[in-house]
């Protein structure tokens, strides 16, 4: 896979929505009225009759393959979709009727299937885990047929490839793909992911090496998971309003407790914007004790509005207390990247200059050098490969899991940050972000947040 471009502006932009796990998980499909409409998760059938030991048909299928999806995430190793409601979907109907706070009596009938198609869907987690068992042939029902599939394909072979995906990749940071029989873009990108896990050529299309990853992974109690750059063990994250969907606030304690040591927390915008939960962010993550970090995107859609830029963002963060200098204090962080407008443009006023000037202003307000948040093929494409950001520590974007490394920019010989993933996922936040490693020891870390 080549050089992914899609960065903070837009990444978090299109963040999957997680849904509740555990108890919080309960509860939801118990409020959930049973009258939700019925759809075919795994593209059978959207009929949803009730079933019980002994039932045959399309509508056993399909839930036999929601139960696959249900129940993996728990570690449950998934059961034969095949058609016949016997005595093993029976109990794993069971397994997952307790897991849902359901009357656990074997019948699929209006609330389990309700239950079913939610979590099958999004991804839950039970309480209990399940155990590991036998693998099995037939997981998802549509087809046993084989073919080299790529981009454009349409058919029963498609949805048996995009259930199996769904079905091999870690859900909590892979959201499952829509089963729909069409080889679209986001079919190959998650193609591409699969093969990345299984060391295979990267190359989008399902031939027969990558038949047999998905075949293997699907079908037993296995997952492709994004990998963490070795030898990089302080782990952070980025967040902005993407992270707070309904409204939802972040538990940052949970975070900290889950292992991460510092986090950059979007500030502004441009000229115009600041983020509604800059406040709420920076300092609840800094009493959680992680270290943070505001941050600033840069929006050149205007002549030599780099210093202006600056001065919104340095009243805004001051107004939270920030002074980049108490115990947590990061750098502040200058993000510059292509334009956030999905068009993947250069900011078409976007200056070495410019930039230049925003940092000017904001390290002479705080008296730290600011962080640059960028990416080496940014800076060479729309930056003339300038070497004059060569002084300032850098948060490097980079999303190849074929990489030991981000690549530093012209001038610069090292990396402070690396943001590998835009898919990581942190107790105590409803919506994926995207994942930083630190390039130093805990100390270095606690030096550059004045502790």
């Amino acid at each position: 896979m080549g050089t992914r471009t899609l960065l903070r502006g837009l990444t978090l932009a299109v963040a999957a929505v997680l849904p509740l796990c555990g108890p919080a998980a309960v509860q939801a499909v118990q409020a959930a009225p049973s009258t939700a409409a019925a759809v075919a998760v795994c593209g059978h059938t959207s009929a949803q009759p009730t079933l019980q030991q002994g039932s045959t048909g399309d509508a056993t299928v399909e839930a036999q393959c929601e139960l696959d999806l249900a129940t993996k995430p728990s570690r449950y190793t998934p059961i034969a979709a095949d058609g016949s409601f016997g005595s093993g979907t029976q109990t794993r109907v069971k397994e997952f009727q307790r897991c849902a706070g359901l009357s656990a009596d074997g019948v699929i009938g209006p609330q389990t299937w309700a239950a079913l198609n939610s979590w099958a869907a999004q991804p839950h987690t039970c309480a209990t885990q399940g155990t590991a068992g036998t693998a099995q042939a037939t997981v998802c029902g549509h087809t046993d047929a084989r073919p080299t599939l790529k981009k454009g394909a349409k058919s029963e072979e498609v949805k048996e490839v995009q259930c199996r995906l769904n079905l091999a990749m870690e859900p909590f940071h892979y959201p499952p793909l829509t089963v729909d029989g069409d080889f679209g873009g986001g079919t190959e990108d998650r193609v591409i992911e699969l093969q990345h896990c299984a060391n295979l050529s990267a190359d989008g299309t399902v031939g027969p090496n990558t038949w047999a990853k998905l075949v293997d992974w699907s079908s037993r109690n296995a997952y492709c998971t994004p990998p963490h750059p070795a030898g990089h063990p302080i782990d952070g994250l980025d967040t902005a309003k993407y992270q707070h969907p309904g409204g939802a606030p972040i538990d940052w304690k949970a975070v900290r407790a889950s292992g991460a040591e510092f986090a950059t927390v979007k500030a502004t915008r441009g000229m115009n914007v600041t983020d509604e939960y800059l406040a709420t962010d920076l300092e609840g993550a800094r009493a959680a004790g992680l270290a943070v970090a505001p941050y600033h995107f840069y929006t050149g859609t205007a002549a030599d509005t780099g210093a202006a830029q600056a001065d919104r963002f340095i009243a805004a963060v001051r107004a939270t207390g920030y002074t980049g200098k108490r115990a947590g204090d990061l750098p502040p962080i200058f993000d510059l990247e292509r334009m956030d407008d999905g068009s993947g443009r250069c900011p078409t006023y976007g200056t070495v200059a410019d930039a230049k000037a925003w940092l000017d202003r904001v390290e002479s307000a705080f008296g730290r050098v600011p962080m640059i948040y960028t990416q080496k093929s940014f800076l060479d494409d729309c930056m003339g490969s300038t070497t004059a950001f060569a002084r300032y520590p850098l948060q490097l974007a980079d999303y190849r899991q074929s990489i030991t490394q981000p690549p530093v920019p012209n001038g610069s010989t090292t990396w402070t940050m690396w943001q590998y993933t835009d898919a990581a996922i942190f107790p105590g936040l409803r919506a994926p972000a995207t994942g930083d490693v630190f390039n130093g020891t805990r100390a270095d870390l606690d030096k550059l947040a004045n502790r």
